[in-house]
């Protein structure tokens, strides 16, 4: 996957289309400035290998992970996990990320859970956190309910798409 999915996660988490007809990129393989016609600004993007990137975009800045298994794409930022079916195209919003399932988007080891079973969570709190090139990744409630069950232990090497956390409204 190139840099415009990494840069749709990051839109998409910011609730803004990213109307990648317009996208024009300045690269030298690593890094970048990627220039959006609705910008004020442009984007500065670095790639830091295996699908992440490390993305600055009006004033914030992004780590962002990106990953496809056999029928999905998939993208992470900020805790929030984004999916798209594969052959979508990069500005198709994303499913809703309230119905992702909780899982890593790349290769990774579980480096802490923070839920058990039983416990009432609220949107944004950290579940999990994953270690990945040498990252550490939250990932987060996408919604208020209650853990009904935790397919993961610290220590835990776990694939992409495959569910760590169940969660119930």
């Amino acid at each position: 996957m190139d840099i415009a999915r990494g840069m749709a996660v990051v839109m998409s988490h910011l609730r803004r289309r990213l109307n990648l007809d317009t996208v024009t990129r300045d690269t030298d393989g690593a890094s970048g400035r990627v220039l959006v016609d609705d910008l004020d600004e442009a984007v500065e993007v670095r790639s830091l290998g295996d699908g992440a990137y490390r993305v600055a975009i009006e004033g914030h800045r992004f780590n962002v992970v990106v990953a496809r298994d056999a029928d999905t794409d998939w993208g992470w930022v900020d805790g929030r996990t984004y999916r798209w079916p594969r052959g979508s195209r990069d500005n198709d919003s994303p499913l809703d990320p309230d119905d992702t399932p909780i899982a890593a988007t790349t290769p990774a080891t579980v480096s802490s859970v923070k839920v058990a079973a039983g416990q009432t969570v609220a949107r944004g709190d950290t579940l999990v956190v994953l270690e990945a090139m040498k990252m550490e990744i939250p990932l987060r409630a996408p919604r208020d309910g209650r853990v009904t069950g935790v397919r993961c232990a610290e220590g835990d090497q776990v694939d992409p798409g495959v569910p760590l956390v169940e969660l119930e409204d």
